[in-house]
């Protein structure tokens, strides 16, 4: 991600969601998906995961991160 291979990083954050969706880490990796998507001016793919981290994960920090910006999205 850093060094904006976007593709890549998407591929990587979503591998962890595939292999273990319930991990510690699971609700970070959402949100760094939503950061990609956002890079890559899919702002509908975007909204999508961040409203998808609240609902599967909505005790988290993540999820407080992803509500404002989902509120900056509207």
């Amino acid at each position: 991600y850093a060094n904006k291979s976007y593709k890549d990083a998407m591929a990587n954050f979503q591998q962890l969601l595939n292999v273990a969706p319930g991990h510690a880490r699971a609700p970070e990796a959402m949100l760094a998906i939503s950061n990609v998507q956002m890079e890559l001016k899919d702002l509908k793919a975007a909204r999508k995961t961040l409203e998808e981290l609240v609902k599967t994960f909505p005790d988290s920090e993540a999820a407080q991160a992803a509500k404002e910006r989902l509120t900056k999205l509207k």
